[in-house]
């Protein structure tokens, strides 16, 4: 009877070990359990002040910025907030950092790319040693928002949307994009404020979009096609993606759309999710017939 015991409890270990070694495999697609791993490993302290953010990166704008090798973004992490040609400030210690950086054509590569790892290591050394921004910034999806203050963004952005017709700029949804529905509001909207942009209509026949995120603005004229995805900055947060190469916006809406927890397409139908479901319908069959309920 005790080698019996021993080999049941010893039977219900390896269970244990195989269905938790199975469902890591599982929850490898499912950016909900990615998202956790995240939140434990980031200081709860160090939340992240998304307003904070947009207000620096709307100071990166022409006459005092042209644009540089160093991201607008990279330098809002770190409080940097732009002042004048070349040359930032920081929000807190109000120190001055200078971003200038030599002309490539007439330096060599080496000396270009020093200049440039010399700006990216000072981001945080140009503070003041007591400077709380001088640590940089959490991520911007510090956790995943909840619906309603997704549906809360948007419907912010399409505030002013009101006037704007469906035939006054043609957007193109892929064909595997589910959209969340607004009474009175259409698809293109829809998706472009999901996007980042805000739509208005200063006045006739022009229609102004902007992205609080990257601080880009752009007036088309209407009736003209707009893509809400390669308007954006090539840094903005928006347009980020996860490990899983789902971008944040696409994100957004499943969780608006509650399909956020379900095992993405793009893996369910792989081997390997496959294999692990059978493995782990195996072991239940199986185990379950010499391991007693209240082992387990």
């Amino acid at each position: 009877m005790e080698v019996d015991s021993a080999d049941s409890r010893h039977a219900a270990v390896l269970k244990r070990k195989a269905t938790d070694s199975i469902n890591e495999i599982l929850s490898f697609g499912q950016s909900s359990s990615s998202s956790q791993k995240r939140t434990k490993k980031t200081p709860l302290h160090k939340i992240r002040d998304v307003e904070a953010y947009k207000k620096i990166i709307k100071t990166y704008k022409a006459p005092t910025w042209f644009g540089c090798a160093v991201s607008p973004r990279d330098l809002a992490d770190y409080g940097w907030e732009c002042v004048k040609k070349d040359c930032v400030k920081c929000v807190e210690c109000e120190e001055l950092l200078c971003t200038s950086l030599p002309n490539i054509c007439k330096v060599s590569f080496n000396v270009y790319n020093s200049r440039l790892q010399e700006i990216h290591d000072q981001l945080s050394s140009a503070h003041r040693s007591t400077c709380k921004l001088r640590t940089g910034a959490p991520p911007i999806r510090f956790t995943e928002p909840t619906s309603k203050e997704i549906m809360s963004g948007i419907q912010s952005r399409l505030s002013d949307s009101k006037s704007i017709e469906d035939d006054d700029f043609v957007v193109h949804i892929p064909s595997d994009v589910n959209l969340p529905k607004l009474e009175g509001i259409s698809d293109q909207l829809m998706y472009v404020a999901a996007l980042g942009w805000h739509v208005t209509k200063p006045r006739r026949g022009t229609l102004m979009f902007g992205c609080d995120y990257c601080a880009r603005e752009l007036a088309i004229r209407c009736g003209n096609s707009f893509d809400p995805i390669h308007k954006h900055e090539r840094w903005c947060p928006r347009i980020d993606m996860d490990e899983h190469g789902e971008p944040s916006w696409q994100s957004d809406i499943s969780i608006v759309l509650n399909t956020k927890n379900r095992v993405s397409h793009r893996y369910s139908g792989s081997s390997i999710f496959k294999e692990a479901y059978a493995a782990r319908r195996l072991i239940d069959s199986s185990l379950s017939t010499i391991i007693s309920p209240n082992l387990l």
